[in-house]
């Protein structure tokens, strides 16, 4: 099983990041777009591991939830990694939720790392990818497309859930089956 562990968005955010990619589609092309039913922000990608791990993970998860607060999560803002000249993945960034999401990330490697799975070394940005390109894209059309995001928001929705998806590929793109769902316990 392809696992990975994500907040969801609500309906409204996933509408609002949809009319962006609508947007985006007059200048920029040879873009493959995460379809709105797709669009998530994932806290940990755990990679193929076997079925019997949902258990512990699920412990793992439960333990995290138990110490979080639910937030607010505002995305806006957007940009390329792994640069500007080399651009290959389209995404938005967080306004709001960032503290919480890096926290909960912390104490997620934490207990996974316990279980044996291999922790990033790079540093944690939350994001959401939009799109993922194809072929090389014009520099100049990546600067308009950084800055005609520069000051886009969703509106700000409180998360209160975690959740391990299975992602399956398919040749019609990725499909994401939740596999469990934790709450966050704190209320504030």
């Amino acid at each position: 099983m392809r696992l990975f562990i994500a907040c969801d968005l609500s309906p409204a955010q996933k509408h609002e990041l949809e009319k962006v990619q609508h947007n985006l589609t007059s200048y920029l092309s040879g873009i493959r777009w995460v379809k709105p039913q797709g669009l998530h922000l994932t806290l940990s990608f755990l990679g193929d591991l076997n079925e019997n791990l949902i258990g512990p993970i699920q412990k793992v998860l439960e333990n995290v939830s138990a110490t979080a607060n639910p937030f607010f999560l505002k995305l806006g803002g957007c940009g390329v990694f792994p640069n500007i000249s080399q651009a290959r993945v389209l995404w938005v960034g967080v306004r709001e939720g960032e503290e919480a999401l890096q926290s909960i990330k912390k104490e997620l490697d934490y207990g996974l790392e316990d279980l044996g799975y291999k922790i990033e070394k790079r540093q944690y940005k939350p994001h959401l990818t939009l799109g993922r390109m194809r072929y090389p894209v014009d520099v100049k059309l990546i600067r308009r497309f950084i800055e005609e995001t520069e000051n886009f928001t969703t509106t700000a929705v409180k998360v209160s859930t975690l959740i391990l998806y299975e992602s399956r590929l398919t040749a019609h793109g990725a499909f994401y089956d939740p596999q469990l769902e934790v709450d966050l316990k704190i209320q504030t």
